[in-house]
């Protein structure tokens, strides 16, 4: 098979772009020289350009490209030049009008097609990645090159195709590469993932254990591996797996990885265990932000607000602009009532692009607005928390509370009825009794403060309200009863009443 010297553009980061056939790149200055010597020689131009391009000169490179293809239009090495030149500068639209010239002047080269499937990648016109990506293969087979060289543009088609919402068209290309490409550790990966997506996960495995079988510690391998198990019911199996890996690991960021893995798996069952390994993960690689961050949620969970604050803020010194870490400090200092930062943080990550982490951030800062006595911001947030998170019975509470405090009645006891439709705690049901108090709607009031105090008899709050709901219905007996069961939990302000 031939091979081929190419330069490859890098596909979001991690698939290199093709360069035609190179030589010796010479000095800019003497070539500059030359070309003065002897104006309008086109193979010294053309050198002259792939020096500039070598340099980063890219204007440079990019204005003698565009002067040869004036003069020579059909020639390949000078629009595919200019389209490196155009794509280094970040000029994504010039490229690919470049790199579709390229393929025009000659289609049967393959670091035309195969560089053009990159910049439309880049431009997320993933149809057309796929289409060029499927071209460079074919030429690149027709050229005979070796499987190493068609390997990136295996890995963009099958980018290409996930993208498009096909994970089983992007394994069955993994599946060829895989063919041509025996034991590829990334491309065997690949497909395995490929497959999980495709909801075929059994036959994902065979892959990972490929994987695994030339490295062990595969974090990545062993960690999709263990998704596996877990979902086919499988959680002592997936947890031994990752204990055969820790057992290989030589690294720390790899052992630390792996504990992190167990750790997620094992939280919901065994918090505290969780929460070991957690603290383990982290001392072995202080840079792995999400062992930290799970620390913290850990902690934030089981209450302890202060250590949950110290896992989060050793997580935020990594990764200061992750939304997730910014949303777990607000949540802490909400939790220690320092509502100032809670709000800064909360803001901070309502800025986020994730839809789930917005929203939680909104009630978050919502809910610090309104002890901050700033109930109309706080409403205007919960608002847009309640469009992303319709069905979050906590920013429902909220935004009553909120529309209460300004004295928004209907606003409050919608908010409050939402809340209680999509989770009844008394506390939602507590606070839409009061609601309908305000407005007379001392049934509806009598009704659900009833439910309250038959659900926690210590409420003494409930009580004190249920009274002045059965005051209000001419039942005084019944709302002195009330009072005084209100005082007897503590509640000093029914004492006047009971006297009356």
């Amino acid at each position: 098979m031939k091979a081929v010297l190419i330069t490859l553009l890098a596909l979001g980061g991690w698939l290199p772009v093709a360069l035609a056939q190179t030589s010796q790149v010479k000095d800019p200055a003497a070539l500059e020289a030359q070309l003065k010597q002897h104006p309008g020689d086109l193979r010294t131009m053309m050198a002259l350009a792939k020096a500039y391009l070598e340099a980063a000169r890219y204007d440079e490179a990019a204005r003698i490209y565009e002067d040869v293809i004036s003069s020579d239009f059909e020639n390949f090495s000078a629009h595919f030049g200019l389209g490196l030149a155009l794509y280094r500068k970040g000029d994504l639209r010039g490229s690919i009008f470049e790199f579709e010239q390229a393929t025009r002047v000659d289609p049967k080269r393959f670091e035309g097609w195969y560089n053009l499937g990159v910049a439309y990648s880049d431009a997320k016109r993933w149809d057309d990645a796929a289409e060029a990506f499927s071209r460079a293969l074919e030429q690149g087979k027709a050229l005979k090159l070796d499987p190493q060289t068609l390997k990136p543009a295996y890995l963009g088609l099958a980018a290409a195709e996930r993208k498009l919402g096909k994970p089983d068209a992007a394994a069955s290309v993994l599946q060829k590469a895989a063919k041509e490409l025996d034991s590829d550790q990334d491309v065997l990966f690949l497909l395995a993932e490929n497959l999980v997506l495709a909801g075929r996960p059994k036959d994902a495995i065979p892959y990972l254990y490929k994987v695994l079988s030339k490295d062990r510690a595969n974090v990545a391998a062993v960690g999709l591996l263990a998704d596996i198990y877990v979902g086919q019911g499988l959680v002592e199996r997936a947890l031994h797996e990752i204990d055969r890996s820790l057992a290989e690991a030589k690294s720390d960021t790899a052992k630390a990885n792996l504990l992190l893995k167990k750790a997620l798996i094992i939280k919901a069952e065994d918090a505290k265990e969780a929460s070991r390994l957690l603290q383990q993960a982290s001392a072995l690689d202080p840079q792995l932000w999400q062992a930290h961050y799970d620390l913290g949620s850990n902690w934030l969970k089981a209450g302890d607000a202060q250590k949950a604050l110290r896992a989060f803020q050793q997580a935020y010194s990594v990764k200061p602009d992750e939304p997730k870490i910014l949303v777990g400090l607000a949540a802490a200092y909400l939790q220690l009532r320092d509502y100032k930062q809670a709000y800064r943080y909360a803001k901070l990550a309502s800025a986020s692009s994730d839809k789930t982490v917005r929203g939680d951030a909104l009630i978050l800062a919502g809910k610090s607005a309104y002890q901050l006595g700033r109930y109309g911001e706080s409403r205007a947030l919960l608002v847009k928390a309640v469009d992303l998170k319709p069905h979050d019975a906590d920013a429902w509470l909220w935004l009553g509370l909120a529309s209460y405090a300004m004295k928004d009645y209907k606003t409050a006891i919608a908010a409050l009825e939402r809340s209680v439709s999509v989770s009844p705690t008394p506390l939602a049901k507590l606070n839409l009794g009061a609601a309908y108090l305000a407005v007379k709607r001392f049934s509806d009031a009598e009704q659900i403060l009833t439910q309250v105090v038959l659900e926690d008899p210590q409420q003494a709050e409930a009580w004190y309200n249920l009274g002045w709901a059965l005051k209000s219905l001419a039942r005084d007996a019944e709302a002195k009863r009330a009072w005084k069961r209100a005082l007897e939990l503590g509640y000093e302000p029914a004492r006047s009443l009971i006297k009356n």
